[in-house]
């Protein structure tokens, strides 16, 4: 073989081994190209399907992609009612209320139940603290109060004898002895006397009693009253009258004085017998001088009572 021949051989050779090199078998499979974009929003599809929080950050717009999670939502919770809830309405007597010395009046509060619990006879308005003025250490409720219903709860009372401001505390108890009104109170003044107005006489009650206290009907009864000028000068003539019932149409003793002098009084006396029997919720009063005949310094203070009275039945 020449040399032209073995170049020849050689040339072929390599042609065939390259050409080897770029066939293979069996037909290729073509695999459609996707763009980044295409990728991605594939990937953020199926991460949200697996229920995975992902977040992609982007070359051009840097926006994050949050897929939703499930949020849990809580549920209000009732605060119950209590078993004494009460509400304050309205109130007698305001503080700073003037009432002469001794003088009966009545203090009331009225409460709204706003709770779960009935309040019973068994409930108790209890003075607590302060200027009792007369008025009872314990008092049961009267009736029941359902919740939503209203109630006046009231105490009976007497102005102090001598002039000042007066405050006394009470407070409502359950009927398990807890306390679920501990500020109520009650706030009067009783002023001053006024200096009677010189050359004037001033009739007042200075003593009134009965013996027995509480007399019994068909029974006699000792009636004692004490009539005094407190004034500069004398009087003229004036009637005491006494009235078994404050409600009775007539008096029941009656004293004609011809004339009291000054800084001077009497003792009037008299026996009675009540013809019927009266519960113990009246009042019996005795009147100095109530028509007026005397000309007075001070013309507002000419009676007298007891109360709570009453007539025993036999």
């Amino acid at each position: 073989m020449n040399k032209r021949h073995q170049i020849l051989l050689a040339t072929s050779l390599i042609l065939l081994i390259s050409l080897a090199c770029t066939i293979s078998l069996g037909s290729p499979t073509t695999t459609p190209s996707l763009s980044q974009e295409d990728l991605l929003n594939t990937a953020v599809a199926q991460t949200i399907a697996a229920g995975q929080q992902v977040i992609v950050p982007t070359a051009t717009t840097g926006v994050v992609v949050v897929a939703p999670t499930q949020t849990t939502v809580s549920q209000p919770t009732n605060t119950p009612i209590p078993c004494n809830r009460p509400t304050f309405i309205s109130e007698t007597v305001p503080d700073g209320t003037s009432y002469t010395p001794n003088t009966n009046f009545t203090k009331s509060w009225r409460w709204r139940n706003d709770g779960t619990c009935t309040w019973n006879t068994n409930y108790q308005v209890v003075y607590f603290s302060g200027d009792q003025m007369g008025g009872p250490a314990v008092k049961n409720f009267t009736q029941n109060v359902a919740p939503g219903e209203y109630v006046d709860i009231s105490v009976d009372l007497k102005s102090p004898g001598t002039a000042g401001t007066y405050k006394g505390y009470w407070k409502l108890r359950d009927d398990k002895g807890n306390y679920f009104v501990n500020n109520m109170w009650v706030q009067i003044v009783v002023p001053g006397l006024a200096p009677p107005v010189v050359g004037q006489p001033d009739l007042i009650i200075s003593e009134f009693s009965l013996n027995p206290a509480t007399p019994t009907m068909g029974q006699n009864v000792h009636v004692r009253v004490g009539a005094y000028n407190q004034g500069n000068v004398a009087s003229g003539t004036f009637i005491v009258r006494w009235y078994g019932l404050s409600t009775f149409a007539g008096p029941s003793c009656a004293w004609v004085l011809p004339s009291m002098v000054a800084k001077g009084g009497q003792i009037l006396e008299c026996d009675y017998v009540f013809a019927s029997w009266y519960p113990v919720n009246k009042t019996t009063i005795v009147y100095i001088d109530h028509d007026s005949q005397v000309a007075e310094s001070n013309e507002s203070n000419n009676s007298a009572s007891i109360s709570p009275f009453g007539v025993l039945a036999p």
